[in-house]
């Protein structure tokens, strides 16, 4: 399960690396080096020599790698790699994708702390990502080694985290943020070519080209053009004034997003749309990934490498109008103060830097506010990241939805209704959390759709309604028309995006009806969002709404475009196509994802999908198999497989795979119900209704599994029968 976990995070993260990064804007003009901005800005300058922005990227040479390479040699899954110098050149000799060793030499360090990574050449012009990485700590710590990225995966050639798989490519999928301006080329045979302005982030990534400011700059007239000759200034500062007796500080002014949006376009997890991202607002720009699936734990606590925004925006501190140059130096990407003085800057620390707050002894742990504000969780296995949603430690939710919280997460002998009584003795009332309402959607429960219009109509951040409204698709399409409809009303593009993407629940003319304004909406991601819950109901609607829809879907595909080198945006072409009737081009795009990447999981199970439609069960069912050795424990590969069995003629061998799909704590309700099918199909009638009776413990209010239950127990006068008809009666009352 893990493993099919990253599959997934990875799928996003391939997206996310597909387009520009920073979102200065761009001109046609000649790049300015840095070192020409040192002339007048020389504090900054050496400031950001100190930075992560710095080091992203540089060529190999003794100045920049950190790891040994005095012909060091190490061992992870059985493949011996060594580390070695040919005069002033790195080299590492190990296996490569055809199981051959070999000789590969570093072009380029990836970051420096807490660890580094190298890009080696495979050849053919591909710049891979080393998976065996350079440990910074110091030994004390652990550090000053190589190690594995991938430790509990046996990572072999034919993996999909192998280094020179598709999920490693630099150019596809780490080139965008780690370098300045980044372009990419194919040629008529489909090589791709990345080039860049600068290998690693410039001045020029965030403040856009400066040519126009370097020609007045040494004329002396910076004062007699727009923004000093860039084409946008720098985002306002916010000033925070604690006022007298205030526990609690308040922005002198409102602020605006340019900052969040040119950060963001790196420090999120997000998907690309369209090719140049420069000067865009973030959500015209990009796609960011809401909390509400597996990168995300339930309460919206980072679960896998989500990149910083999506946790932010989540926060009360966005909500107030903190941005990241009131925490965080934009220059070096330092902090502004020393420990808790970051937070003092707004909490007066008379109030909340004091055992009377936070319960610890001052200078032990638990006595930082980020101890309990913002928990670490470490990628990477050795780079521990902060969550910026800077969430309230809840061990009541940890207990009912399996979240971690900061106390247990640092008192490991201790348990969540410990941690609760403790909170409980020291006088901290509990408010409600959104995470109990998306547990209610998740369940298909009806009486959410109340809760869900009172969150979306009050104070709620724009993410969380986003991910509550995406979620409204499971409740009964009756139930939520009324919500849809306000969400869609909302100024805020992510709300306006939720709420198109919890309208695939709707039937095909409620939801045209509801959509149909918002293909001309003026943010790019809403319109994306549009068109993916339009396409699979285009072609049941009238010819003049599929007229209205051309351009839509037109646009669909042009803002994939850029990203065509990715197995993901393949993939995603190829359902569009499908869904919209175009099987010549759906098949060809299908094929071009196998082709860029034989191990994408979601891709082998899409076209397996579309061939047994087309009546190639076989080539499906061999396409399956490949998912299957590659996810062994994801559902959904396993019921796809299963269900491949069952049209083959073997549906006993098809019980195992749909019995180990609606085991994981991942699976849907769907899957128990074609399991429980399955048994009752082959005479196990009473294991079918132990199937369906367990999935509805756990979706009270899913009609398949209720209405399945109530046919196969053949009893009207039963208690369980007629209470489950007086719940199916509760979701569709007509």
């Amino acid at each position: 399960m893990q493993m099919q976990r990253r599959i997934g995070a990875v799928l996003v993260l391939a997206a996310l690396a597909g387009g520009a990064g920073p979102a200065a804007a761009k001109t046609d003009a000649a790049p300015t080096p840095p070192e020409v901005c040192r002339d007048c800005h020389l504090p900054e300058f050496e400031a950001w020599r100190g930075s992560d922005h710095f080091q992203s990227m540089r060529l190999a040479e003794e100045d920049a790698v950190l790891g040994d390479f005095s012909d060091v040699r190490v061992t992870f899954h059985g493949i011996e790699s060594r580390f070695f110098r040919s005069g002033d050149d790195y080299r590492v000799e190990t296996v490569g994708a055809s199981g051959e060793r070999g000789v590969f030499p570093v072009r380029y360090t990836f970051g420096w702390r807490p660890l580094q990574q190298y890009l080696l050449d495979a050849g053919n012009s591909r710049l891979q990502a080393f998976d065996v990485a350079w440990d910074d700590r110091p030994a004390a710590q652990g550090g000053q080694r190589w190690f594995h990225l991938q430790p509990d995966e046996e990572v072999v050639p034919g993996h999909p985290f192998f280094w020179t798989g598709h999920t490693m490519h630099w150019g596809s999928q780490c080139a965008a943020c780690h370098s300045t301006h980044v372009t990419k080329s194919a040629d008529a045979s489909g090589h791709l070519s990345t080039a860049f302005e600068a290998a690693n982030v410039t001045c020029e990534a965030c403040h856009g080209n400066a040519a126009v400011h370097v020609r007045h700059a040494r004329a002396g007239t910076t004062g007699s053009v727009p923004h000093a000759g860039f084409t946008d200034g720098p985002s306002p500062p916010i000033a925070w004034r604690l006022a007298p007796g205030a526990r609690i500080a308040t922005p002198d002014k409102a602020g605006d997003s340019r900052e969040i949006d040119q950060c963001g376009g790196c420090h999120a997890l997000r998907m690309p749309l369209g090719a140049d991202a420069q000067g865009k607002p973030f959500h015209d720009a990009y796609r960011i990934q809401l909390p509400g699936d597996v990168h995300y734990f339930p309460d919206g606590q980072i679960r896998e490498e989500v990149f910083v925004l999506g946790s932010f925006l989540q926060s009360r501190m966005h909500a107030r109008g903190v941005t990241c140059g009131n925490c965080h130096d934009p220059h070096s990407g330092n902090l502004v103060a020393e420990g808790n003085g970051v937070c003092a800057q707004c909490h007066r620390a008379a109030s909340y830097d004091g055992p009377t707050h936070h319960r610890h002894a001052a200078g032990t742990p638990g006595s930082a506010c980020i101890d309990c504000h913002m928990p670490a969780r470490t990628y990477m296995g050795v780079d521990p990241r902060r969550d910026h949603a800077f969430p309230i430690p809840r061990p009541s939710l940890s207990a009912e939805l399996g979240v971690p919280n900061a106390c247990t997460g640092c008192h490991q002998d201790r348990s969540d209704a410990w941690a609760q009584e403790k909170l409980r003795n020291w006088g901290v009332s509990e408010k409600e959390h959104w995470a109990r309402l998306s547990q209610h959607l998740h369940r298909g429960d009806p009486a959410a759709a109340d809760a869900l219009y009172a969150s979306v109509a009050g104070d709620t951040p724009p993410m969380v309604k986003a991910s509550l409204l995406a979620q409204a698709a499971a409740l009964p399409s009756h139930k939520v028309q009324a919500l849809l409809e306000l969400g869609l009303r909302d100024s805020e593009p992510l709300v306006r995006r939720g709420a198109v993407a919890g309208a695939q629940g709707q039937p095909p003319a409620e939801r045209w009806r509801l959509l149909a304004p918002h293909m001309n909406d003026p943010v790019a991601s809403v319109r994306f969002e549009t068109a993916i819950a339009l396409a699979d109901i285009a072609p049941a609607l009238p010819a003049k709404a599929l007229a209205a829809m051309r351009d839509l879907f037109a646009e669909q595909r042009r803002l994939l475009a850029p990203t065509a080198d990715l197995a993901e945006t393949q993939r995603r072409l190829a359902n569009l196509e499908d869904r919209l009737g175009k099987r010549g081009a759906a098949r060809a795009a299908f094929e071009r994802a196998l082709t860029i990447d034989p191990t994408s999981v979601p891709a082998l199970i899409d076209y397996a999908d579309f061939l047994q439609r087309e009546g190639q069960e076989r080539k499906a069912g061999e396409l399956l198999a490949r998912a299957l050795r590659l996810a062994p424990d994801g559902p959904i590969a396993n019921v796809a497989y299963g269900l491949h069995l069952i049209r083959s003629g073997h549906r006993h061998e098809a019980l195992a795979p749909l019995a180990k799909a609606a085991a994981t704590p991942d699976a849907s309700a769907r899957f128990l119900y074609i399991h429980a099918v399955a048994q009752h199909s082959l005479g196990h009638h009473a294991a079918a209704l132990e199937t369906l009776r367990t999935g509805i413990e756990r979706w009270p209010w899913d009609p398949n599994l209720l209405s399945t239950l109530v046919i196969y127990l053949d009893d009207p006068q039963s208690p369980e029968t007629q209470r489950h008809l007086a719940t199916l009666a509760e979701l569709e009352p007509n």
